[in-house]
């Protein structure tokens, strides 16, 4: 009787945590690929003026999220971002990562163990990194605001945090 019952939990248990590990993780790919915006002048000489729509994202070549095939702009500098996920602790290091308007900063972004995106709605930011491997992005931040950051396979686990630019 003991046996039966305990095998009963046991395979209830299992098919719980197969189930658990599914939910709100899509395979890789499998969410809409965000479009940059148009691309606005870069000159150092004009001012910027406030568009609607947000500033284009450039990728390193060796990306495979590049979607624009425009030049990139000179970063004011680089901050290196790791997508952690060791002992089953998703998230993004630094997590919360504050700018000034109108900078340009190159992020390494960094995969521990599994694949992550970086992704940034708002921002129209979406980078996919596979598992153990660097992925660049070059962005310059026109906007004041906070922007939630996410990482659409693990969001459910934690793995989110924000842009903040001042």
């Amino acid at each position: 009787m003991i046996r039966r019952l305990a095998g009963g939990v046991f395979i209830v248990g299992l098919l719980l945590s197969v189930y658990a590990c599914g939910e709100n993780v899509p395979p890789k790919g499998s969410h809409d690929e965000v479009q940059p915006a148009p691309i606005v002048s870069t000159s150092s000489n004009q001012a910027t003026s406030s568009a609607t729509s947000p500033p284009p994202a450039t990728t390193s070549p060796q990306s495979s999220t590049a979607a624009s095939s425009s030049p990139s702009t000179p970063a004011d500098y680089s901050l290196d971002v790791a997508l952690n996920d060791a002992n089953a602790k998703y998230l993004f290091n630094p997590t919360d990562i504050t700018v000034k308007v109108g900078e340009t900063v190159t992020l390494k972004l960094t995969s521990e163990d599994e694949f992550h995106s970086f992704t940034v709605d708002d921002l129209g930011i979406d980078v996919e990194v596979d598992a153990g491997t660097t992925e660049e992005i070059t962005f310059t931040f026109s906007d004041a605001g906070t922007f939630d950051l996410i990482c659409i396979p693990h969001e459910s686990l934690g793995m989110v945090g924000k842009i903040i630019v001042q």
